[in-house]
């Protein structure tokens, strides 16, 4: 049904200064029109700006047709489901119930399920991998000193920033495909992946843990605190 309420699906979504939470999406039935209210799990909001494929302005947009929605509050992320919903009451009751579901998930998953964890690839990724399991689940005492001493590994952490998520994934997927095909054995590490401008947290982060930072794509201007503190 052309007239139904407009369900899709997030290609990209990215912050734009001066825009906030930008989405390109695909309408994939139903019908979207300016004003509506829009969801895509936890994330939600009105649509206040919505543009065709060559970023103009339009009213509406039907099935199978390429849109870009700015008005969602907070990112969602590429390849979620996005619909239209009647008003911004049910929106908030819908993106409140999901968090409670997630909320006790997660708490199921982290206090009932049995530590059961397969650790794959090169030797590197596997010592380092198994130590933090352990260590973050309280047992370290069960690290093996010996293994600690022989681990010839490189480890390398680093920090991922992109202008939009699925930029992120596939400069994620770039960067640890090195290691996969390096005759080295390296460990590369990704200890924060975000995205937007480098900020003073990443720069802190950067300094403590020895890790570089990856940007890409990034345009407008910078964070004048985060290259003052990246400088000294």
């Amino acid at each position: 049904d052309d007239e139904a309420r407009a369900e899709g699906l997030v290609i990209d979504a990215k912050v734009e200064k001066g825009l906030g939470v930008v989405a390109d999406c695909i309408i994939r039935w139903g019908k979207l029109e300016l004003g509506d209210y829009v969801l895509s799990d936890v994330h939600g909001g009105k649509v206040r700006i919505l543009n065709d494929v060559n970023n103009k302005p339009i009213k509406k947009a039907g099935p199978s047709q390429p849109v870009r929605i700015i008005g969602l509050k907070t990112l969602p992320k590429a390849g979620d489901a996005i619909i239209c919903v009647q008003s911004e009451e049910m929106a908030k009751e819908i993106i409140s119930r999901r968090e409670s579901l997630d909320a006790k998930s997660h708490r199921a998953d982290s206090s009932d399920a049995p530590l059961d964890v397969e650790i794959v690839g090169g030797a590197s990724k596997k010592g380092f991998m198994a130590r933090n399991i352990l260590k973050r689940y309280g047992m370290a005492d069960m690290i093996n000193k010996e293994d600690v001493q022989n681990d010839d590994s490189i480890r390398i952490p680093i920090i991922l920033k992109a202008d939009a998520d699925g930029t992120l994934s596939a400069l994620r997927d770039i960067v640890l495909g090195v290691q996969d095909e390096s005759k080295l054995d390296l460990c590369i590490d990704p200890i924060s992946m975000s995205i937007g401008h480098v900020t003073p947290s990443d720069v802190r982060m950067a300094a403590e843990s020895g890790a570089a930072i990856f940007c890409f794509n990034l345009k407008g201007s910078k964070d004048k605190t985060a290259m003052s503190l990246a400088a000294s």
